[in-house]
């Protein structure tokens, strides 16, 4: 691995544990839950990564579709977009890794650089999922302590959109 890429994988893996700490610090229960279970496979791949000696990881897909119906599982329970998004991210990624099998050598680098991609966008949800949760919160408290949400709740005529 060059250290270009190996700096790349770095920032990513960084900015990925950012993500999950804040997720963990200000989740609920179902959102701790999913990204427990993100930081478990993101852990377990590293741990069998290239363990392999024919160069398919077998072990790393594995990982990757237990993560999915993990989080599957999760967002039918928690109802959080965030979820949904990383299941499916999880699943696509996990669909990838078949493409080496389906053509040349080109396409396999394809593959590989499509699945940095998806973990950045991964990494990105767990921002959104911050930004869910906050908004959830601020939703709950339904104008109380500050908020200016009007949600058209309470004894009174809901507001109009004329």
């Amino acid at each position: 691995m060059s250290p270009l890429q190996l700096a790349l994988q770095f920032a990513l893996l960084a900015f990925s544990l950012t993500g999950l700490s804040l997720l963990l610090w200000r989740g609920k229960t179902w959102d701790r839950a999913a990204a427990g279970v993100v930081l478990i496979a993101l852990t377990l791949s590293y741990a069998i990564d290239n363990a392999s000696h024919q160069g398919f990881e077998f072990g790393v897909i594995l990982i990757d579709a237990a993560a999915f119906i993990a989080l599957w599982l999760i967002a039918e329970q928690a109802g959080r977009w965030w979820i949904v998004m990383t299941a499916a991210l999880h699943l696509v990624s996990s669909l990838v890794y078949v493409a080496p099998f389906l053509t040349a050598t080109g396409l396999a680098w394809a593959a590989m650089t499509l699945i940095w991609v998806l973990w950045l966008v991964t990494s990105l949800t767990f921002f959104f999922g911050v930004w869910e949760i906050e908004a959830a919160r601020r939703f709950a408290l339904g104008g109380r302590y500050g908020s200016t949400l009007d949600d058209g709740g309470g004894p009174r005529a809901a507001p109009s959109m004329e």
